[in-house]
């Protein structure tokens, strides 16, 4: 979604001017990112040659720290690393999961998920499933069990 607003696409920010951030805005985010990318995945496929190595070695010795950051189809995807001596000393992976689902910061800023169910209604609070379609519009793929608790 945030991709989709910050490139400006004019009739994904008018929606979300119209309606807000919500589940809905959020799956419909995802619509127009397969219509880019399969041309150029045609491309990709005809750069592929059986015939050359897909690895090469690299030799030398290594010593530092790095990090990659990308954005997945969930969102934002971050890996760490500590090389000493050739050696990982330590690898970490912050996935778009746990942005989204990030609890609140030192300042009380509400993570994603927790900030998107401010304000759902719930129908039926016996049977709150519309705490699942919130959630699960943050990854389509996620299977999950969304427990409520009243007070």
């Amino acid at each position: 979604m945030a991709e989709l607003a910050v490139a400006g696409q004019p009739l994904f920010t008018d929606l979300l001017e119209r309606t807000g951030a919500n589940a809905l805005t959020r799956q419909l985010a995802r619509l127009p990112r397969p219509a880019e990318l399969l041309p150029v995945m045609a491309t990709w496929l005809n750069e592929i040659s059986p015939e050359r190595p897909c690895y090469h070695p690299v030799a030398g010795h290594f010593h530092g720290d790095a990090c990659g950051l990308t954005h997945g189809a969930r969102g934002a995807l971050g890996h760490w690393v500590k090389i000493v001596d050739n050696t990982i000393r330590h690898y970490q992976i912050i996935t778009p999961t746990t942005w989204n689902a990030s609890p609140r910061d030192t300042l009380g800023v509400r993570g994603p998920w927790e900030q998107a169910l401010v304000g759902t209604p719930l129908p039926d609070p016996e049977n709150p499933i519309a705490v699942g379609h919130v959630i699960r519009s943050f990854d389509a793929c996620l299977v999950c069990t969304v427990h409520t608790l009243a007070r």
